[in-house]
Parts: structure tokens; C-alpha cells; sequence
């Protein structure tokens, strides 16, 4: 009689614990999050690109902003041949709290830049595929931490013009 006592008042004890717990949601680095890429023909070779971050896990994330050439990068390749990228490139210092976004399920934090295919050396009339890259593997943070992985798209694009008459 004893333990089943004893066993009934642990039971009750843990029930009350859990009714009167508050639920509260920490940020997760861990979750799935989908890029998604708007990318339309602007002028001399430009492209406008709004990338968006989503969050399409359960959970509350925590992800990078899309930063140009920190969280964000271009490739550009002719065929299978990936062509040097020759244009601006920051410096940076580790990501900080403000390069950080807590995203609920469904939520996103999206960005707009401008590519530019004269970064690359390409050729009026060719044809290139473009990779739009979302890289948060080997990026710095200070006492901040995030969703680590990357994504890509892929877009189909046209030098429509010469390098050196676009400018």
C-alpha cells in the first residue's frame, strides 16, 4: 500500500509540474529551411535577384541574413566550365546579433541585389548558368549561432549585351 502511495503522489506531483510549466520557444540552429530566388533581367547585363530565406520546419529557427558575399555567393559557369568571378568582394567580421533572424514556422527574411555578368567575363549572345548560393557552413559569428548548411538555384541567363558598351 505503501509504494502504490507513494507512486500515486510522485505521479500527482509530476502532472501539476507539467500543467503549471509555461512552454516557451528557444531558437533552433537545427531545422529545415528552403531558398527560394526571384531573378529578372534589369539593363546592361543586370540582374535583380530578391532572395528569400524560408523557414519551413515545425520550429522556430535561427538563420543568417542573406548578406552579399558573406552569407550569399554567385557562380557562373559556360558548359561545365565555371568562369572567375572578378567583381567586388567585402570584407567582413564575424556575424553579430544583428545578422541574425529568429524565423517561426513559415516566416522568412528575404533581400534584394543586384548581379551583374560583366563581374564574370562573358560573351554578348552566350548563354551561362547561374548558381545563386546560400553558404552558412564556414561563416564566422561572435557568441551568436545559426543554421549551418547551404542551398542552391540555378538559373539560365543571357549576356544580352557587351561588357564594355554596358558602361
Amino acid at each position: 500500500m505503501k509504494i502504490g502511495s507513494l507512486f500515486l503522489i510522485a505521479l500527482v506531483v509530476l502532472m501539476v509540474g507539467c500543467i503549471g510549466q509555461e512552454q516557451t520557444t528557444t531558437p533552433s540552429k537545427f531545422g529545415k529551411v528552403d531558398l527560394k530566388v526571384k531573378l529578372h533581367y534589369d539593363k546592361n547585363n543586370q540582374y535583380l535577384a530578391k532572395i528569400e530565406i524560408v523557414n519551413v520546419d515545425n520550429n522556430t529557427i535561427r538563420v543568417a541574413r542573406p548578406i552579399y558575399f558573406i552569407t550569399v555567393k554567385y557562380r557562373l559557369f559556360k558548359g561545365s566550365e565555371e568562369l572567375k568571378f572578378m567583381g567586388p568582394v567585402p570584407t567582413s567580421l564575424p556575424l553579430g546579433k544583428e545578422s541574425v533572424v529568429d524565423l517561426k514556422p513559415g516566416e522568412s527574411v528575404s533581400t534584394e541585389y543586384r548581379i551583374d555578368l560583366c563581374w564574370w567575363n562573358v560573351t554578348k549572345g552566350e548563354k551561362y548558368r547561374l548558381e545563386v548560393i546560400y553558404d552558412t557552413r564556414e561563416v564566422a559569428s561572435k557568441d551568436v549561432d545559426f543554421w549551418r548548411g547551404i542551398l542552391k538555384r540555378e538559373f539560365e541567363v543571357e549576356a544580352k549585351e557587351s561588357c564594355q558598351s554596358s558602361r
